[in-house]
């Protein structure tokens, strides 16, 4: 038979995981709530006008409240560009079928972004926002470069594995930037300029052109 004593340690237990579990929740809650906010902020205003106020404001939280999980504003960019170079390296590592040969990973890329942009503007803003203060701040520049960098790794370690191993590592390294860059780049005006069934009609003619031209710069060695 359980003792009396027992039960009272075994609920007096429950009790506390029951309450640190709630307190873990409400500030995973709160920390995501500042984190939404910033991303409309920054989408907003752009990253270099938005202040502390204009996010806590958004998030209707006060300021003590962000700088009990964020340093600074800076921070804030930084977790934010982490987060969304993660949500995008999942769906480059997404593919609906298994790719048989370059062309194919090329076209999943292609389609990959213009997913992932169609559905998170606001990331999109901000992984734009994000590649001009690398070239502007020098006291957040390593923390902020680190995200691209993986994510071109991750284009870089794809492409790897369907070229030849005789191809220079340099040449596939700069092969994999300018896949970043001309998708990147063209979404990021075409989103500006264009609405969704542009974007969607032009993409396909698009390309077969972008496949072609990159394959051509890498040769067939």
């Amino acid at each position: 038979m359980v003792s009396n004593d027992y039960m009272v340690i075994f609920m007096s237990t429950k009790s506390k995981k029951a309450s640190k579990n709630r307190q873990q929740q409400k500030v995973a809650m709160t920390r995501n709530k500042l984190k939404e906010a910033a991303l409309d902020v920054f989408s907003e205003k752009s990253i270099d006008a938005a202040t502390v106020e204009n996010i806590t404001n958004k998030a209707d939280l006060g300021k003590g409240t962000l700088y009990r999980y964020f340093t600074d504003k800076e921070e804030m960019v930084v977790t934010l560009v982490e987060d969304a170079i993660e949500h995008l390296i999942e769906r480059l590592r997404s593919y609906p079928e298994e790719p048989e040969n370059l062309e194919d990973v090329l076209g999943h890329f292609l389609n990959a972004h213009y997913d992932f942009f169609a559905e998170n503007s606001e990331e999109l803003i901000l992984l734009f926002q994000g590649r001009l203060l690398l070239k502007l701040q020098d006291d957040t520049a390593e923390d902020l470069e680190e995200p691209y960098l993986r994510y071109l790794k991750e284009i870089e370690n794809q492409i790897s594995n369907y070229v030849s191993p005789k191809i220079n590592p340099a040449k596939i390294r700069r092969f994999a930037y300018a896949v970043a860059g001309f998708i990147s780049g063209y979404f990021s005006f075409a989103m500006i300029g264009m609405d969704a069934d542009e974007i969607e009609t032009s993409i396909k003619p698009l390309k077969k052109a972008f496949v072609r031209s990159l394959c051509a710069f890498l040769g067939r060695e």
